[in-house]
């Protein structure tokens, strides 16, 4: 594989080194780079001297990508300058055959046999393709494998006067140039393994579908999760913007309001990131057959496609996100991607860790910057376990009656720190509740910080008021409600907060 990279940074540097692309084609066709080598190949048939093998290695790599109508016209042109090419005819004949189009590999064999009328290679196959055209019409669309004999004598390749080699597997022929048959990739000599001689695979290379129908599938997919995902955007963005600067009743709520820009960003993020990460694992491990860089991309793709919405729904989806994209991660590169199982365990082991790591950065950056300053997130972290079911656990802000509910009423209250100045600055929102129940004509509701006065309001006329007051953790408040005496006023404090009464 580093001769590989090797060959294609010089010839990226040497555009006009034609044997050198040449070469470096046909290493990409044999490591089943086959978009890759079409575009060398391509640029060989078009800028360099006319060559029938680089005419056959272009309809033979059109074939293995599944685009049949393409390869055919490649080699009927091939054929228009080379006409008595006989390896040119069997290779066309065989491309209509697998493209369903019997009648016309029939017609290729029959132009051959005008060609060459002893060739007793087309006379087989023409008589078999006619002898199924007329015993079995209606089942048109298998593809007749075999129509190359593999048991031709060696009496009968002299008289076929056939040059390069035949395939002993299928019987098809081959030019000099292709050491795997182009139909079948057997090998054609017996030889030490090299780059051109890789193990035999399925037609379309070693996936179990062809890499343009699972890229197109993996981006059909990926493009409906997305749209999923932008629509739980927008309703985060949206209860974030109603809901931001209200008060928290319970832990799990203020976690889930608070932190949504946080887990907005870090999908945002993995969006981006993860097929690139994927895609460089994939180059770094240097495996012998590296999948297509869009299929490995595309993957990348589905698979923050399917963490990214678990991250933006509200929990336990978010902790289901870790444990889901492991599976699924490591699903992608054994299956669609097909990748030995060593190299496979790194580069899933890999791309864990560098996602975990960009998206814990992402979330714990997004935070700070929102605070104001750089967050420890160990303490952070141990601070919020304890609060949620730890030793220090908070209780839900359930409405609790302060002591002394006749006037005048004068009540000190502490409230505490949780021991966490972000965690403190996002439930130090506290609701008040004042509902007089007499006559409050000469009644006032005021709460004092020491001596310093911080809320006045006349209950004159109102049947309760409801206050967001914002406080200070470890500070002493204390709230009065004073005027017409002995008048039952009951005071409600909602905090998450702690706080306790001073007696």
């Amino acid at each position: 594989m580093t001769e590989l990279w090797d060959l294609s940074a010089y010839v990226q540097e040497h555009p006009e080194d034609y044997p050198r692309r040449w070469r470096l084609a046909k290493k990409l066709y044999a490591a089943n780079e086959y978009l890759l080598a079409l575009e060398h190949l391509q640029m060989l048939q078009k800028e360099w001297t006319p060559k029938i093998n680089v005419r056959r290695y272009v309809a033979a790599t059109l074939y293995r990508l599944g685009r049949y109508p393409e390869s055919e016209e490649s080699l009927e042109r091939t054929i228009a300058e080379w006409p008595s090419e006989m390896g040119l005819y069997e290779q066309l004949a065989h491309v209509y055959n697998v493209d369903n189009k019997k009648d016309q590999a029939l017609a290729t064999w029959k132009r051959a046999l005008e060609i060459q009328p002893n060739h007793a290679l087309a006379q087989k196959a023409i008589a078999k393709l006619e002898a199924v055209l007329e015993q079995d019409k209606t089942d048109r669309s298998t593809p007749l494998w075999g129509l190359f004999p593999a048991d031709l004598t060696t009496e009968e390749k002299e008289e076929l006067m056939i040059t390069g080699t035949v395939c002993s597997h299928c019987g098809a022929q081959n030019s000099d140039e292709f050491e795997n048959c182009w139909q079948c990739n057997a090998e054609l000599h017996v030889q030490e393994k090299s780059f051109l001689n890789t193990p035999p695979i399925e037609v379309h290379g070693p996936y179990l579908l062809r890499a343009e129908t699972v890229v197109s599938l993996a981006l059909t997919t990926s493009l409906l999760l997305l749209a999923f995902s932008a629509f739980l955007g927008v309703r985060l963005y949206l209860k974030f913007s109603a809901n931001s600067d209200t008060v928290f009743y319970a832990l799990d709520d203020m976690y889930e309001i608070v932190l949504i820009p946080a887990r907005l960003m870090t999908g945002i993020v993995l969006l981006l990131c993860w097929p690139f990460i994927l895609y460089a694992l994939m180059r770094l491990s240097r495996i012998k057959i590296t999948p297509p860089g869009l299929l490995t991309a595309v993957s990348g793709l589905l698979l923050a496609s399917f963490v990214v919405p678990l991250i933006w729904l509200p929990m336990p989806f978010p902790i289901l996100a870790v444990f889901i994209s492991l599976v699924l991660s490591l699903g992608i590169i054994l299956l669609p991607l097909r990748i030995a199982p060593a190299p496979a365990l790194i580069i899933w082991v890999g791309q864990a860790v560098l996602i975990w790591l960009i998206g814990t950065s992402t979330f714990w950056l997004t935070e700070s910057y929102r605070y104001g300053q750089i967050l420890n997130p160990v303490r952070e972290l141990n601070i919020a376990t304890k609060t949620i079911n730890g030793s220090s656990t908070l209780a839900d802000a359930l409405p609790t009656r302060m002591p002394g509910a006749i006037t005048p009423i004068e009540q000190k209250i502490n409230w505490k720190s949780t021991g966490s100045d972000w965690l403190d600055a996002h439930i130090s929102l506290v609701e008040i509740a004042v509902r007089p129940e007499g006559d409050n004509d000469a009644l006032r509701f005021q709460i004092f910080e020491g001596s310093e006065l911080r809320y006045h309001e006349d209950l004159k006329n109102k049947q309760q008021i409801t206050v967001d007051f914002p406080l200070e953790p470890n500070t002493q408040y204390e709230f009065r409600v004073h005027g017409k005496d002995n008048e039952i006023v009951p005071v409600i404090i909602r905090s998450l907060l702690p706080y306790e009464f001073v007696h």
